[in-house]
């Protein structure tokens, strides 16, 4: 029985199903097909579609339909309408379209509500009036039916204002999820479209387990302390004046209840000394809208500091869904749901919600979870650092002892080389060599040089970094860094003068060379720009074996595909006739495949921001401020990186 997932088509709503994608392999199929998921945020759909395809023709903006729904499992993976579809040519005269998509919650945002004040009103009845107001004015198949709706506050009573500058989906957003919290979804029943609002979507169990050696990729895992806070201030419901005749501004902010009449005159609440001492003093505020007593106001705000969390936890996975793999045993895995993810290696056996999700339809191993998002106390985090450096000890302790191993074997043959070297002499230049390589691979593992992992970091530096000590270099080698590449020129003339001294302090404090950029500027041939960058790599003494790296972002380059991708395959070729044959394009995800058309070796792609690496990146930019410093960090996919 087939696993896949089937994509269908239809025109207007009450349109006929056409087939885009089959669930058989062999059959009717689109270039690429991806849906994006967060339990925080409807879902999208994007697809690319070749000019052969029947449907390439029939993609409208608006009325135009698409559903995702995986056959053997009877599941509705995604439905909504095409918001753009967008087709360019590549420099080899190959057409697509690549069309994205919004699920049914799009449709909320084609209505506006007026400005209105509701008291004592649930907020099940305020989310009723704002779908009410939503459904008078648009069409007959986007009115929506209220379905599970179970947020509430402590009085089950919402003071609300809606405003008329902002549509049906953005009220919903500010008015109530903002403020109350809980998650919403658009489902497509016999009867028509139902919202549910409620606490957590999903919240199922699932039996499929992400694990080490079995079904799990990689695994990337990173702390968040933007939440910590060492004081807080609590705020209560506004002090409205009882006389407001004397205003006439529409632009009026009144004060909150605070504590400070109940506390000793003082408006905040303190964390333990010892964390104040730790983190600094970090001020927070917390609005209770329905609190207008200060000694019920002081009593949360003591309740929310002892159970507040520093930091947030998150997880990403690239993983293989089994249901493809045993549909008898498994079923896919959903988005809100729970998992078990397990990596011994990292100190990792945990379950944990599914916050997000990228569903990859036709590369199955491409797909990535994103689980957790947990809020830790400083207890926690503790105990997870320290289940995580054990578990870091761990895995040094079996590769010191497989290393040893390694190294005793090598040197033992190493001997015997050079004890016969001398009555091997008409074999003198093969043993020579032979005695060369095991030296080589002594020291690499002697240097943990064989030692790579997914996700390893690199950092770039230029002249903007200024200058930079061995000292600076070991901190950030302390802090994770394995891999440096450093800009060595722009244009046709500039050169950075501080290449040499980064990669020389670099190297110095354990982090290894990866290689050179090179800033690509408009108005200069590629071949001139080659030119240029290849003579200062080659003073610089970069091996042959080096990242030489192209970055494609300047806004005086070409707007033009052919004429850019010309201009770009020009300079590598200067790159490539010298012996530098990893050619790398740099560029944010925007830029590929939409202003050039990436034909170098590897791809290191600018996305900041976001929680899932770039489709098809060798090497993700994910940050310009790493350790909270103006320096751009990367994740490699690929050894080459670091």
């Amino acid at each position: 029985m087939a696993s896949g997932y089937r994509v269908t088509i239809r025109q207007g709503w009450y349109g006929k199903e056409e087939l885009l994608n089959s669930e058989y392999p062999n059959s009717l199929r689109l270039e690429t097909a991806q849906i994006t998921k967060g339990v925080s945020s409807y879902d999208s759909f994007q697809f690319t579609i070749s000019p052969t395809h029947p449907q390439y023709s029939n993609i409208n903006i608006f009325t135009t339909f698409i559903k995702v729904t995986k056959p053997n499992e009877g599941k509705t993976l995604f439905e909504g309408r095409v918001i753009t579809p967008d087709d360019a040519m590549d420099n080899g005269g190959v057409v697509q379209k690549t069309i994205t998509c919004e699920s049914l919650e799009g449709f909320l945002h084609d209505s506006v509500q007026p400005f209105a004040e509701f008291h004592n009103t649930t907020p099940k009845d305020f989310l009723q009036a704002l779908i009410n107001e939503h459904n008078k004015q648009v069409e007959d198949y986007e009115k929506i039916l209220l379905g599970n709706v179970t947020v509430t506050n402590s009085t089950d009573n919402v003071y609300r204002f809606t405003e008329d500058d902002k549509d049906t989906y953005d009220n919903i957003q500010d008015k109530l999820v903002s403020r109350l919290g809980g998650e919403m979804q658009i489902r497509h029943e016999y009867l028509g479209l139902y919202l549910d609002y409620v606490p957590m979507l999903g919240e199922n169990s699932s039996p499929q387990k992400i694990e080490l050696s079995k079904n799990l990729i990689s695994l990337e895992r990173t702390i968040d302390p933007s939440n910590l806070f060492t004081i807080l201030k609590p705020l209560g419901a506004t002090q409205e004046p009882t006389d407001s005749s004397n205003s006439s501004s529409t632009d009026v902010a009144y004060p909150r209840l605070t504590i400070t009449s109940v506390n000793n005159g003082s408006p905040y609440l303190y964390l333990d000394q010892a964390l104040i001492d730790k983190y600094g003093k970090k001020v927070k505020t917390n609005v209770w809208d329905d609190v207008t007593t200060a000694e019920a106001l002081l009593s949360k705000g003591k309740s929310f500091l002892s159970s507040q969390a520093n930091f947030k936890n998150q997880i990403q996975v690239t993983y293989i869904d089994l249901s493809h793999v045993s549909p008898e045993k498994f079923e896919s895995l959903n988005c809100g749901d729970s998992v078990n993810i397990v990596s011994q290696i990292q100190g990792i056996n945990l379950t944990e919600r599914i916050s997000g999700m990228l569903i990859d339809l036709l590369d199955f191993p491409s797909s990535t979870l994103t689980i957790g998002e947990d809020d830790m106390n400083q207890i926690s985090y503790e105990k997870m650092r320290i289940d995580e450096l054990n578990a870091e000890r761990q895995s040094l302790t079996q590769r010191i002892n497989t290393a040893n191993v390694q190294i005793n074997g090598l040197l033992k043959d190493n001997k015997e080389l050079s004890d016969n070297i001398e009555t091997l002499s008409g074999n003198y230049d093969t043993l020579d060599k032979n005695y060369q390589s095991l030296n080589n691979r002594v020291n690499d593992i002697v240097n943990n040089n064989d030692v790579w992992v997914s996700g390893s970091k690199f950092i770039d530096t230029s002249s903007n970094n200024g200058a930079m000590s061995v000292q600076d270099f070991k901190t950030l080698y302390d802090s994770g860094v394995k891999g440096i590449i450093v800009k060595a020129t722009e244009g046709t003339d500039y050169v950075n003068p501080t290449a040499a001294s980064h990669l020389s302090n670099a190297n110095s404090a354990g982090i290894k060379t990866v290689g050179a950029y090179h800033f690509l500027k408009g108005g200069v041939t590629g071949t001139s720009q080659g030119q240029a960058f290849l003579a200062e790599i080659q003073a610089l003494g970069l091996a042959k074996t080096a990242i030489v790296s192209c970055d494609i972002e300047d806004g005086s380059l070409s707007s033009d595909l052919a004429t850019l991708n010309s201009m770009i395959a020009d300079f590598y070729k200067v790159l490539t006739d010298a012996g530098y044959t990893n050619t790398c394009d740099y560029a944010s995800a925007s830029w590929f495949g939409t202003r050039f058309t990436s034909a170098a070796k590897y791809k290191w792609i600018a996305s900041f921001g976001v929680s899932t690496k770039p489709s098809g990146a060798d090497a993700w930019q994910y940050t310009d401020a790493f350790n909270g410093g103006s320096l751009d960090c990367s994740y490699s996919y690929n050894k080459v990186f670091v």
